[in-house]
């Protein structure tokens, strides 16, 4: 039948033409393009684990540096604290010295006050006295028209003064 050998003449040449085209597509790309494919991801995936590898250790060193940041802190808060209690002391200390320092010269004054105002009413009573001799001798003398001795009067005056 010629008809089917046309058929198979023109198939073959098809079929050779197609392997053909498959080899050239294997060796292209199965042989070359592949290798060089694979070598790319693992490269790739090489370097992510590098990256992951490095982060990690990063991670690492931050965790370190924010806990030596918080021992820094609290230290730092435990001195400020201890600083804080020593200006407190000696404040409290400066001020005690400052009062008792204001006691001592309020009381010097109230002593000083105090004698003036016993000196001061020693001589009052001795004028009083003075006062009340010359009126008692003025008073007699204007009543009774009779004199008496300043020793009398002063010595009357005074009983007065002794009883109220």
């Amino acid at each position: 039948m010629p008809q089917l050998d046309q058929i198979a003449v023109s198939y073959a040449s098809q079929i050779v033409w197609l392997v053909g085209v498959l080899a050239i597509i294997y060796f292209g790309i199965a042989r070359t393009m592949v290798p060089k494919i694979q070598g790319t991801v693992e490269a790739r995936a090489q370097r992510v684990s590098d990256d992951l590898a490095a982060a990690d250790k990063a991670h690492e060193r931050a965790d370190e540096i924010e806990e030596q940041y918080r021992n820094q802190l609290n230290d730092a808060r435990s001195a400020a604290g201890d600083v804080t209690s020593e200006a407190k002391a000696t404040a409290a200390a400066e001020r005690e010295k400052r009062v008792s320092a204001a006691n001592e010269t309020i009381q010097a004054r109230m002593s000083a006050a105090e004698t003036a105002l016993s000196e001061a009413r020693v001589a009052a009573l001795a004028e009083i006295e003075g006062v009340a001799v010359e009126a008692t001798q003025d008073i007699v003398s204007k009543v009774s028209g009779g004199s008496v001795t300043s020793g009398e009067a002063e010595a009357a005056v005074k009983e007065a003064m002794a009883n109220g």
